[in-house]
């Protein structure tokens, strides 16, 4: 049996882990307070991520075959640093630097005129006052995720108070301000081997909208034409290369406005979250994205193979999708309900993805529609 390594081990991970539980051996590494997915693991180490050398050690100490992070962004440098160490299959550190931060991708694809919102690096809040885009705009932290720290601001004033909640969810103090690009929104899964990428899936993306844009839906196979499908799958693939991203899945967060034009706004070099990669690929395709993730980790890769084509989506359920909780409930609908789930705690004002409060997950010949 193969070994593989973890990194990380908190609730958002349990989807992955349940899936590879029994079929590898499973080392997992993450600071211990709330790493529920220790009990999946045929042993675990209570260490920070952030500390490599130690990763490392671990990792040579159990001859490791793989290493993956699976959706968890925050530790792939170290995911990249043990594989280059010990000759494994991953990205390299150039793709690293490249992927870092939302600016250091945006730089990226403005170098390689690949159409991105305009965009300032804003370090100071001063800086506000002598950016030249057009309102509205977005601002957020370059550095963190699940919606935490996005605002929608119509005027400088407002964005001048809005710069506070931003700058609090920055790891490095530092946010971006963009021109807001309307339409609609999508994510585009794809797994790339030896700079060879295979798409996987588009994933129709559905927000709370202004001022958050809290996730509260995901449906595949994305509703487009044949036509906007492939100029999606271009400009990402484009994207991708730019970025240097060659061993490892992604997801592409991609914006087609009004006017039909697209626009790339972020890039992860690792699995999405949301149950998207872990359960809806395999739902809407058949293909075990998760099994794909590890094998290729191994170097054991071979190119997805999708056996049916079904619909498949999640909704979740949070202040603002309270009708979600009463569809759950119904057992008219459970037949097509693949996985449910309510939390126990009090719902509250939904201002980023951690504000959702259960889900269920659907598989269907047609798409779910609340």
């Amino acid at each position: 049996m193969k070994t593989i390594a973890v990194i990380g081990a908190n609730k958002p991970l349990e989807p992955f882990y349940q899936q590879i539980h029994g079929k590898y051996r499973i080392i997992g590494i993450a600071w211990e307070e709330g790493s529920i997915c220790k009990k999946y693991c045929d042993v675990f180490y209570p260490i920070s991520f952030t500390e490599k050398e130690r990763v490392l050690e671990v990792c040579k100490k159990e001859k490791i075959d793989g290493i993956t992070s699976f959706s968890l962004e925050s530790a792939l440098p170290t995911v990249i640093y043990v594989a280059q160490n010990m000759n494994l299959v991953s990205n390299s550190f150039e793709c690293q630097k490249l992927t870092e931060t939302k600016y250091s991708q945006r730089n990226c694809f403005r170098e390689n005129g690949i159409p991105t919102p305009n965009f300032y690096l804003i370090k100071e809040k001063e800086e506000l006052k002598n950016i030249e885009i057009s309102f509205p705009v977005i601002i957020k932290p370059i550095d963190n995720g699940g919606s935490r720290g996005i605002n929608y601001a119509n005027s400088l004033k407002e964005l001048e108070c809005l710069y506070d909640d931003s700058i609090q969810y920055s790891k490095s103090g530092q946010v971006i301000v963009e021109e807001y690009i309307d339409g609609r929104e999508f994510s585009v899964e794809y797994i790339s081997y030896q700079g060879i990428h295979y798409n996987v899936q588009i994933t129709d993306k559905v927000t709370s909208g202004k001022p958050h844009f809290v996730e509260l839906e995901h449906h595949q196979p994305a509703d487009i034409s044949l036509y906007d499908a492939q100029r999606i799958k271009c400009m990402v693939e484009k994207a991708l290369t730019a970025l240097k991203i060659e061993n490892s899945a992604s997801h592409t967060e991609i914006k087609l406005n009004t006017k039909g034009e697209l626009f790339i706004i972020e890039v992860g070099a690792r699995m999405g979250g949301d149950m998207i990669t872990s359960d809806l690929v395999r739902l809407s395709t058949g293909y075990d994205f998760t099994r794909g993730v590890v094998e290729l980790a191994f170097g054991n890769f071979q190119p997805p193979h999708f056996s049916y084509t079904k619909y498949a989506g999640i909704f979740f359920y949070c202040m603002l999708t309270k009708n979600v909780k009463d569809f759950i409930l119904d057992n008219k609908s459970k037949s097509k309900i693949i996985e449910k789930h309510i939390g126990n705690n009090p719902l509250e004002d939904t201002i980023s993805n951690f504000q959702r409060n259960g889900y269920f997950i659907y598989q269907s010949n047609h798409k779910f529609l609340l």
